[in-house]
């Protein structure tokens, strides 16, 4: 199953659209840097019977 994703970068504020891929588990995070402004965001995926829900957070905030 293809489908994308989409957050909202919190440094530039441009809509992100990113492939998802469901086989990498129910719970996913990880780092990526923004396309438009190259600012790093920690990207969270959680898959439920609903489908996914994405959102994303500024990478210097989680340390």
């Amino acid at each position: 199953m293809d489908q994308d994703g989409e957050y909202i970068c919190d440094s530039c504020g441009e809509e992100i659209i990113i492939p998802l891929d469901p086989a990498a588990g129910r719970s996913q995070s990880y780092v990526e840097d923004c396309p438009v402004c190259c600012n790093p965001s920690v990207i969270h995926v959680d898959w439920d019977d609903d489908g996914p829900r994405v959102w994303a957070e500024p990478e210097q905030d989680r340390y």
